[in-house]
C-alpha cells in the first residue's frame, strides 16, 4: 500500500529491526544520538543567549540563522535517528532533513557575502595594540591639560597680583604725596624758628598741616596694609593645599577685597551674606580659587557689555555642610550650553582670548579638593546661579 501523507508510517518497520534488536549496536546509536541532540540544543541555547545580550553584534540574523536554526535542525534529527529505532517515523525525519539542509544551503551562500566584513573585524591582538596607543595618547592629554590648567591658575594669581599692584599704587602714592609735603612745610617752619621769623599763626598754620598729612599718610598706609595682607594671605593659599580652619566670611571678604580692581570703572554690587563665626577645615586656596574664577566668569560672561548688576554670595550651613549659592544677575547661561559649562575647553569666547577652563577648574576644585557637589539652577531665568555644597570638615569627609 502506498503512503499518502509524510506522517503515515504503519507500513514501515522501526529501525531497530535493521540491527536486529542486538543491544550492544542498539544502545551505542541511541546514546550516541541522544547526546548529540542535547549538544545541539544546548549549543542553540547559548547562540540566543550570546546573540540576546550582545546588543553591538554585526549581524544578529546571521549567528540565527547560521547557529540556532542549523543546530536546533540537526539536534532535532539526531533525538528522531533514536526514536526511529522503535518508532518508524521517517517522514517527519525526512521533514527536520529538509529543514537542515535549507538552512544549511541558505547559510552557505549567505556566509560568502558577510565573510569580507567579518574579516575585517579586529583580532583581540589587533583591539590590544589600539587600546593601548589610545591609552598613550589619552595620558598625554591628561598631562598636557593638567598643565594648562596649572597655566590658568597661575595666569589667575598673576592677574591678582597685577591688579593689587595697581591698587596699592593709590594709597601709596598719597601717602608719598602727603610725607613730602608735609617734609617741605617741616623744613619751612624750622627755617623760620631758626631766624626768629617764625608767629603763632605760622605755628598754628603747621601743626593742622602736621595733623592733616599725618591722618592721610595713616589712613592711606593702613589701607595699604589691609590691600598686602589680604593680597599675602589669597596669594600663599592660591599656591599651596594645605588644610586649615578659617572663617569663611572673613575669607571670602578677604577674596572680594583682592578681586576689587576687577571691578574697576564697573557699576556692580557684590553682596556676602554669612554667620560671620562659621568656621571651616579646607584647603583655603581651592575656595579662593573657586571664588575668583565664578567673579571672573561672571565679570567676562555674564557682564559683558553690561556695567551695572549685582552678584550675590549667600553662605549658610547646617551641623556637616556648607552650602554656597553664588547668584549674578547678568546675561545668565544659554540652554544648550547648560550641559556643557563644566567641560574642560568650552568656551563661547572661542579666539576672544578664552580658555574654557575657568569653570573646569572650579568642577575640579569643588569636586576634588573640597569633596562637594556643585551645579547650575538651569531654572534660574534672571542671570546665573551656582548651588554649590562641601563638608564643614573635609578631614572628616576623607575619613
Amino acid at each position: 500500500m502506498t503512503s499518502t501523507s509524510f506522517f503515515d508510517y504503519d507500513q514501515y518497520m522501526p529501525h531497530g529491526m535493521c540491527y536486529l534488536w542486538q543491544p550492544n549496536i542498539l544502545w551505542t546509536s541511541v546514546i550516541s544520538d541522544v547526546l548529540t541532540a542535547i549538544s545541539y540544543f544546548s549549543i542553540t541555547a547559548a547562540v540566543i543567549i550570546f546573540v540576546k545580550k550582545r546588543k553591538d553584534l554585526p549581524y544578529p540574523w546571521f549567528f540565527l540563522l547560521a547557529g540556532s536554526i542549523i543546530f536546533l535542525a540537526c539536534g532535532t534529527s539526531h533525538l528522531i535517528s533514536a526514536i526511529v529505532i522503535w518508532e518508524p517515523i521517517y517522514g517527519i525525519s525526512s521533514i527536520v532533513k529538509a529543514i537542515t539542509a535549507l538552512t544549511s544551503v541558505a547559510t552557505g551562500i549567505v556566509i560568502w557575502f558577510v565573510l569580507p566584513f567579518f574579516l575585517k573585524l579586529p583580532s583581540p591582538a589587533m583591539l590590544e595594540k589600539k587600546n593601548h596607543a589610545l591609552q598613550e595618547s589619552l595620558d598625554k592629554l591628561n598631562i598636557a591639560q593638567k598643565s594648562l590648567v596649572e597655566s590658568e591658575k597661575m595666569a589667575s594669581l598673576g592677574g591678582l597680583v597685577a591688579g593689587v599692584a595697581h591698587e596699592i599704587n593709590t594709597p601709596i602714592s598719597i601717602g608719598i604725596t602727603a610725607s613730602t609735603h608735609l617734609s617741605e612745610e617741616t623744613t619751612q617752619i624750622n627755617n623760620k624758628y631758626a631766624s626768629e621769623q617764625m608767629t603763632n599763626k605760622h605755628l598754628n598754620s603747621y601743626l593742622t598741616e602736621a595733623k592733616e598729612s599725618s591722618a592721610l599718610i595713616s589712613s592711606n598706609l593702613l589701607r595699604a596694609a589691609k590691600l598686602i595682607m589680604s593680597f599675602k594671605q589669597v596669594a600663599v593659599d592660591q599656591s599651596s593645599s594645605d588644610i586649615r580652619t578659617y572663617k569663611i566670611k572673613e575669607y571670602t571678604q578677604e577674596v572680594l577685597q583682592s578681586l576689587k580692581p576687577k571691578f574697576m570703572n564697573l557699576n556692580i554690587n557684590v553682596d556676602l551674606c554669612c554667620d560671620d563665626e562659621l568656621a571651616v577645615t579646607s584647603e583655603p586656596g581651592a575656595y579662593a580659587q573657586i571664588i575668583t574664577n565664578l567673579i571672573i566668569n561672571s565679570l567676562v560672561h555674564a557682564f559683558e557689555n553690561i556695567t551695572e548688576g549685582d552678584i550675590n554670595i549667600e553662605i549658610t550651613s547646617n551641623n556637616e555642610t556648607v552650602n554656597l549659592i553664588y547668584t549674578d544677575s547678568g546675561k545668565g547661561i544659554n540652554e544648550e550650553h547648560i550641559n556643557q559649562i563644566f567641560e574642560p575647553f568650552f568656551t563661547t569666547k572661542r579666539g576672544q582670548g578664552g580658555t574654557g577652563l575657568g569653570l573646569h577648574i572650579v568642577y575640579n576644585l569643588v569636586v576634588q579638593s573640597l569633596k562637594g557637589t556643585i551645579k547650575i539652577n538651569s531654572e534660574f531665568i534672571q542671570g546665573s546661579q551656582f548651588i554649590i555644597e562641601f563638608p564643614i570638615d573635609v578631614l572628616t569627609k576623607n575619613d
